[in-house]
């Protein structure tokens, strides 16, 4: 295993800036949700697509990269540390213990307000979704025990199931692979206009934007910005990635929102990172501490405030059903949420460390 790689700061702020503009969707949807009037916040859509899925195909090159960028030159085999079953299990320990505390708090909540009804799910086979992390992807074919989550949760599990395969892909047939799977997301593009895609169409029923083609998509850009470099993040790429940014916020095109999308989200991801570099390059003269803790705040806890922003932006919304919301309150509004958000997502955090560590060996006083 080689030595632990420099530290990419342009990561956190990708993943801070993403995890808040996801709130921000969600928040934004739940006025729709409750029919909530008024002039008050509203960030859905821009010219050519929806806010929430450009900023989750951000996430998804953002894991694609991170992976890449820590991972790239470690799994050279398939048991001992960092081989292909230590990548498996750190991830693990990344995401469920986590999600199943989440989880089963939401769980027993919804037991309770479906009056003690603990099968509310149906059949209790179906808790095997639960268990493996993908019942919000799959919640399109029947109703299950998802309660939190939702699709991306399901799509990134499995990209991290993927991700050996992809990194082999990387290394040895770069090219190949890249021609593949730009073929596979054309072909899911233009399905409905393909004849022969019939039996595809029929058996993937669900939204383009989401299905594991468009999510590989993004993941596998992430891989090859990383492949790129940090030499793609520079001036000479900045000013170009902000003016096509610009064009495709503000001017209807007549192009797919699946293609916009991420080409938008790598836009974003040159953008942010030139920005993180930049701010970096000034570090000697400027003060960067209060930056440096709300970005490495909301980075560090993303997975928690993800899991849990979802069911508190409704719960909040649900107080003001078909009343009416001004721009200011709406705004102050938000910002309370992500307080709560940002305070249960530490509370999260802080008992997942908690049950980890109980099942942690004790050293033993006076051990050598």
């Amino acid at each position: 295993m080689t030595a632990k790689r420099e530290r990419r700061n342009e990561f956190d702020l990708i993943r801070a800036v993403s995890t808040v503009w996801i709130v921000l969707f969600h928040y934004s949807y739940t006025f729709v949700q409750y029919g909530v009037g008024g002039s008050h916040l509203y960030v859905m859509m821009y010219a050519n697509g929806a806010w929430g899925a450009l900023f989750v195909s951000l996430f998804f090159m953002l894991s694609g990269a991170s992976l890449y960028y820590n991972w790239g030159d470690r799994i050279t085999s398939f048991t001992g540390k960092g081989g292909v079953l230590d990548f498996y299990k750190r991830r693990w320990l990344a995401i469920f213990p986590m999600f199943y505390i989440a989880w089963f708090v939401f769980y027993l909540m919804y037991v309770i307000s479906f009056d003690w009804l603990w099968n509310w799910g149906g059949q209790y086979r179906k808790l095997i979704l639960t268990f493996l992390g993908v019942d919000g992807y799959f919640m399109y074919r029947e109703m299950n025990y998802y309660t939190v989550g939702e699709w991306f949760l399901g799509a990134i599990i499995m990209l991290y199931v993927l991700y050996p395969l992809l990194q082999w892909c990387m290394k040895k047939i770069p090219i190949v692979s890249t021609v593949f799977i730009v073929l596979l997301f054309g072909l899911n593009v233009a399905r409905r206009e393909i004849p022969f895609m019939a039996p595809y169409n029929a058996w993937i029923q669900i939204s383009d934007n989401i299905n594991m083609i468009t999510c590989l998509m993004s993941f596998w850009i992430g891989m090859l910005l990383i492949r790129g470099g940090r030499r793609i993040i520079k001036k000479a790429t900045f000013i170009p990635a902000l003016i096509t940014a610009f064009v495709l916020m503000l001017i209807p095109l007549p192009v797919s929102i699946l293609i916009v999308t991420p080409v938008l989200a790598v836009c974003f991801y040159i953008i942010l990172s030139y920005i993180s570099i930049w701010l970096d390059s000034r570090r000697d003269k400027w003060k960067l501490t209060v930056y440096d803790r709300i970005v490495g705040f909301f980075s560090k806890y993303s997975f928690a405030i993800f899991l849990v922003h979802h069911i508190v932006v409704q719960k909040m919304m649900a107080l003001f059903t078909g009343k009416e919301m001004s721009l200011g309150m709406s705004i102050l509004y938000f910002l309370l949420n992500l307080v709560i958000i940002s305070v249960l997502a530490v509370l999260l955090s802080k008992a997942t460390d908690f049950v980890l560590g109980l099942f942690k060996p004790k050293s033993r006083a006076g051990a050598a």
